[in-house]
């Protein structure tokens, strides 16, 4: 299954194109990826995630904590490369995209994004071995994101963050009400955390 995505989706779990000439050929070999945390986990020494939070989560539309036990499924930690993978991916995309470059639209699988263009193979672990510490179920690891279940009194003990209902135009949703927060020793890996509010995205365009 090939998948075409824009520059924009890079930092989503995003596959990409593959350059069948480049890695056919013997003499390049994608480059392993570093890895990031190299500090042990320490639940003292907390940072926040910035911009992890809705506008509609304010105190004017606020209706209280849901319960503990409201299941959050498939939450995503969005993950984040090293900086000598980000400028590859990065380089990728543009000769992807350039009808000048010999690998024009030689799109890479799923499968061969994730291999070269995924955190090490330790930092994925520390991670998972970390969110299944916390009594979280681990679903799926992606090229660039974890999905993960659990409940929001889950989500409130480990990520330092409540879960509340907001009422937005007549229409209840829940949403989280700070930013969350992680152990600082896995910052260096972990961006943010996606879904944990039920508010859809809106297209851009509309048909008329």
């Amino acid at each position: 299954m090939m998948l075409h995505q824009s520059p924009l989706s890079r930092h989503l779990a995003v596959p990409v194109s593959f350059l069948a000439v480049v890695l056919a050929s013997a003499q390049v070999r994608p480059e392993p990826t570093s890895p990031l945390i190299t500090q042990p986990i320490d639940e003292s020494k907390r940072v926040e995630l910035p911009g992890n939070t809705r506008p509609e989560a304010n105190p004017d539309n606020d209706r209280g904590m849901v319960p503990d036990s409201l299941p959050m499924e498939h939450m995503q930690l969005q993950l984040r490369l090293p900086m000598e993978k980000e400028e590859e991916l990065d380089n990728l995309l543009q000769k992807i995209q350039d009808p000048s470059s010999p690998n024009y639209h030689k799109w890479l699988t799923p499968e061969e994004f994730k291999k070269q263009f995924s955190l090490a193979r330790e930092d994925i672990e520390t991670i998972t071995n970390w969110l299944k510490s916390q009594g979280f179920t681990v679903n799926v690891v992606n090229a660039r994101s974890v999905d993960f279940s659990g409940t929001a009194g889950q989500v409130r003990y480990v990520f330092r963050t409540a879960i509340h209902y907001f009422d937005v135009r007549g229409v209840r949703h829940i949403a989280n009400l700070s930013n969350p927060q992680i152990p600082a020793a896995l910052a260096p890996a972990v961006a943010g955390i996606v879904s944990l509010n039920d508010f859809k995205p809106h297209p851009i365009n509309r048909a008329r």
